[in-house]
């Protein structure tokens, strides 16, 4: 750095050490920051800032994205790096030639800035969602026009989707790269995101699992999933861990079949996935049933009765101070009958009640989101993408007085919910929701520790149904497949449901900050209990 940066450096050092020393110890460190900026400086989106813009950040490398709005705002001080992304950006970005500071622009800045600062001692600490979440910048080619594209997701939760199966013999690990590459439709994807682990037991293999969940899956290449192979005594076990934002349960289970047939075929290039396909959903709502009077009035109230009453969280037990999730895995002859995604939803409810009694916790409502499928019956299986909308499907204490009493309120929410298609509006809502500013868009994050997420629901349930892949005959026949949707705090449980070989698999998925692994136990067999009275 210039000898007037580093004097006016020791200057500030000097005169407030403290918060210096603070800022410092908050901000990572970087290897090679010369190699940084020169590849920032290379990219061509970037304004470095001169004498007078370094007012703002004396002693240090700033430099600011060239876009007026939600720019991204990077400074590095000798090998440590900060980067946030400012509202309103201070500069007046040019057309033509390099951009420059302007006053109102800057006045905008100032003023932007001591809002957030204003927000943040109203909200306190736990609010503050810039501390919490990751920005990762990359710049995306559309239309030959270079435009950034900005992943926020907190580093302390991946949101993943968890899908593994057991084979009956053992899997070929460059076979495997192959069909990976093939999926990916990128030669040598398979080596990028494949690991291998030997595991001599069921212990070292829930460590490979709960490892392979603990780190969040970038979107930034393909595919946008992590592998792990694990080589294990009772067959090889294939665990993916899948971004919830490209791919979410069902199209999961897309993913997991291609991936066989392309293993089975030895990395057929027909079995390529388009990931991240923006698709228009040609879905209407259906009118319902009978009366539509009587179904707009029963919704209304409905929809009251939930924005009045709060709902009953899963009570903790025996939590620990490990980050990340554990998983319960239990295995049962599948469920008779055709209604068997409501007979799982209703059993949770009892269960939760009853678990939440025995800890004191009584009455309230229950509510469980159930991700409701929005793929048109004419889209391809090769499109890849997040197009689900959890519904919340809610009980009264009264509806859980017996069995069938609840079975038949989850019934109907649900038959209306898939025939209403409730999530349309929701999804019309959010693409008019594209002309926000990204601070806008980042509100949901704010307003969840201002309402102390009082409305946030007790879990989470996803049946798949059905699934069958094959790996053809080298690879041998699928044992077992087991399933789990994200989960986020406070939504503490996530349960996931796959029928294979005539047998239900559960997956009780949950944070080790709310359940341990005996209490997890415990609540699935009372779980078990409720599944057989409500069948």
């Amino acid at each position: 750095m210039a000898d007037d940066d580093a004097s006016l450096q020791d200057k500030l050092e000097s005169a407030e050490p403290d918060r210096d020393a603070a800022a410092r110890s908050a901000a990572p460190s970087i290897a090679d920051p010369a190699a940084l900026l020169a590849h920032l400086d290379a990219s061509g989106h970037f304004h470095r800032d001169g004498r007078a813009g370094r007012i703002y950040h004396a002693g240090q490398v700033s430099l600011r994205e060239d876009v007026p709005t939600d720019s991204l705002h990077v400074s590095v001080d000798d090998n440590r790096v900060r980067a946030h992304v400012d509202e309103a950006s201070p500069l007046a970005v040019q057309s033509e030639g390099p951009s420059r500071y302007s006053l109102p622009r800057a006045v905008a800045h100032n003023i932007f800035g001591m809002a957030g600062d204003v927000l943040s001692l109203v909200r306190g600490r736990q609010g503050d969602h810039r501390c919490e979440l990751d920005c990762q910048w990359v710049s995306d080619d559309v239309d030959g026009a270079p435009a950034p594209v900005r992943l926020l997701d907190p580093a302390t939760s991946a949101w993943g989707v968890q899908l593994d199966v057991r084979i009956a013999g053992p899997l070929d690990e460059a076979r495997l790269r192959r069909a990976l590459g093939a999926v990916a439709g990128v030669r040598g994807a398979g080596d990028e995101c494949l690991t291998i682990v030997d595991c001599d037991g069921d212990d070292a293999l829930d460590l490979a699992r709960r490892r392979l969940h603990s780190v969040g899956v970038p979107l930034t290449v393909l595919p946008p999933f992590h592998a792990c192979l694990a080589h294990h005594a009772d067959g090889d076990v294939l665990m993916l861990n899948l971004n919830h934002a490209a791919v979410d349960g069902f199209g999961a289970a897309h993913v997991l079949g291609a991936l066989a047939r392309a293993y089975a075929q030895d990395g057929d290039a027909q079995a390529q996935l388009e990931f991240l396909a923006c698709t228009d959903l040609p879905v209407q709502a259906t009118p319902p049933s009978g009366s539509r009077v009587v179904h707009m009035g029963r919704t209304v109230i409905e929809r009251l009765r939930d924005a009045l009453s709060q709902p009953r969280r899963i009570a903790t037990d025996e939590p620990g101070g490990e980050a990340g999730y554990g998983f319960h895995l239990v295995a049962l002859p599948a469920l008779p009958g055709a209604h068997t995604r409501e007979a799982l939803i209703a059993a949770l409810h009892l269960t939760i009640a009853e678990w939440n009694e025995a800890h004191g916790l009584k009455g309230r409502r229950i509510g469980v989101l159930v991700p409701v499928d929005l793929r048109p019956a004419e889209l391809p299986e090769r499109v890849i993408a997040n197009l689900s909308i959890n519904s919340r499907l809610s009980s009264t204490r009264r509806e859980r007085g017996k069995p069938a009493a609840t079975r038949r309120a989850i019934a109907w929410q649900a038959e209306r919910d898939e025939g209403t298609r409730t999530g349309i509006a929701f999804i019309a809502a959010l693409r008019r929701a594209g002309m926000l500013p990204l601070w806008a868009k980042q509100s949901s994050v704010v307003l969840q520790p201002i309402t102390g997420n009082r409305w946030a629901d007790a879990a989470m349930l996803c049946d798949l149904g059905s699934v069958e892949p094959s790996f053809g005959p080298d690879g041998g026949e699928v044992r077992e497949v087991w399933f789990s949707p994200p989960s986020r705090s406070p939504c503490c449980l996530c349960l996931g449901a796959v029928t294979v070989a005539g047998q239900l698999h559960l997956t009780f998925r949950y944070p080790h900050d709310v359940l341990g692994p005996d209490a997890v136990r415990r609540f699935a067999e009372g779980y078990l209990t409720q599944l057989e009275r409500v069948s």
